[in-house]
This record gives C-alpha cells, structure tokens and sequence, in this order.
C-alpha cells in the first residue's frame, strides 16, 4: 500500500513539474536568450553562445528537480515497507514527462515564429542533460551535495 501511495506522489510531482517547468524554464533561460541577440541581427556565434548559457541555465534548475525526485525515490526504496525497484521507472518516468512536454510545447510555439530560438535550443540539451543526470544522481550521489546541497532530502 505505501508502495502504491510513493508512485502516486511520484505521479503528483511529475504532473506538478509539467505545469511549472515551462514557465520556470523560460524564466531562467531568458539571459541566454538576451546573450544570443535578436532575429536577424545576431552571428551564429552568438546565437550557439546564448544557447549554451540558456541550456546552463536551464539544466541547472531542472537537475535541481532531478535530485530532489532522485533523492526522495532513494529514501522511500530504502524503507522496509516499500517495495523499491518499482519506484525508479515512475521516478524516471517524473522526471523524463515534464521536460519532455516542455521541450514539445516549445518546439510548437517555435514553429510559429521565422528565426530560431535560443531558449528552445537549449531545451534539446537540457532534455538529454536531464535523462545522464537522472543515472548520474542515482548512482553517484555523491554529485548530488556538490552543487544541489539545498534541495530537499539531500543526505
């Protein structure tokens, strides 16, 4: 039974980031953007430089997410009455949704417009940040104290 309660909070968490990564990520990759210039009027340089500072930006957030889902999932697997490898699927699964609604809702918003955009750039690596930090966390917490050492249920 608490095994069934730990997948519905993973699933609760998971929907919550879905609703707020869209906005939280546009939010912290606005100064890539403003580094990448405006259509028409930017290098490629400067436009692959402010996606990088964007994908920095908003890898670094959403890993913050990451280790807290890791973490937590980490915690409750170890307690007796949960069954544990049940739970890493769901919390890769809460983990992967969010960012990946996130990056096709931009991609959309994308389309609508003639230039490309440095903050929907950087989404692709983000993404692909987010599934080896997932693995990363999981196996190495150690990386987890190193620069996330103020999110929740970091041991």
């Amino acid at each position: 039974m608490k095994t069934l309660f730990c997948i519905i909070l993973l699933i609760v968490f998971g929907g919550i980031a879905n609703f707020l990564s869209l906005y939280v990520l546009n939010t912290v990759g606005v100064p890539g953007a403003l580094l990448a210039g405006f259509p028409g009027k930017r290098s490629k340089g400067r436009f692959v430089f402010g996606s990088i500072v964007s994908a920095l930006c908003q890898s670094y957030v959403y890993l913050a997410f990451t280790a807290f889902i890791v973490n937590w999932t980490v915690l409750a697997a170890n307690r007796d009455d949960v069954v544990g490898f049940v739970l890493y699927p769901f919390a890769f699964l809460a983990v992967l949704v969010p960012i990946w609604f996130t990056l096709t809702r931009a991609r959309v918003e994308a389309r609508e417009q003639e230039h490309a955009n440095a903050q929907v750039e950087a989404l692709h690596l983000t993404f692909v940040i987010a599934v080896i930090g997932f693995f990363v966390f999981l196996f190495g917490p150690i990386v987890i104290r190193l620069a996330w050492g103020w999110v929740p249920y970091v041991r």
